[in-house]
């Protein structure tokens, strides 16, 4: 009978069993896209801060219809919306953005920080489907969209327009 030794190194058998995770300076860079959203929205909130409201809530309601135009015009260049499903969803996706858009225009800034939230955390959920479904946009760019709608939908709801 003989016995048999695992003479592997700690790291190696860390490797080939468990998966093991490097602590928060791995995450962070995993994490890339996210930080890229919080760097763009704290920049965009710092130059929005000394406009009047009004303009916030039209800069807000363009950019999250923009944002719906971005994932068509993404999905058009990589080739992904020659499947009829998913050049149908963009295009209703587009559209709804753009309901959302000219509703929060329409009404006073009061609502429409509430018409915004709801549209970039409908926006927010988008995102997540692309990153889930890996097409029309490259997933790091739905976790880029996805961080800055979410803070986006917060400023909204905390604080007021953005």
């Amino acid at each position: 009978m003989t016995s048999t030794v695992d003479t592997r190194t700690p790291d190696a058998t860390a490797a080939s069993g468990s998966r093991r995770h490097g602590g928060v300076p791995t995450t962070l860079a995993r994490r890339w896209p996210t930080g890229i959203g919080v760097a763009a929205v704290a920049a965009s909130l710092t130059a929005l801060a000394p406009l009047p409201d009004q303009v916030h809530a039209w800069i807000s309601a363009w950019c999250v219809l923009l944002a719906a135009v971005i994932y068509l015009a993404w999905g058009t260049a990589r080739g992904d919306l020659s499947d009829r499903r998913l050049l149908t969803a963009q295009t209703a996706a587009v559209l709804g953005f753009g309901a959302v858009a000219m509703a929060a225009v329409a009404v006073d800034p009061a609502a429409a920080r509430y018409v915004l939230a709801a549209g970039w955390l409908a926006h927010a959920a988008w995102d997540v489907a692309h990153h889930r479904l890996g097409r029309v946009v490259p997933r790091w760019y739905a976790e880029t969209c996805l961080a800055a709608d979410l803070m986006i939908a917060t400023a909204l709801l905390t604080v007021g327009l953005v």
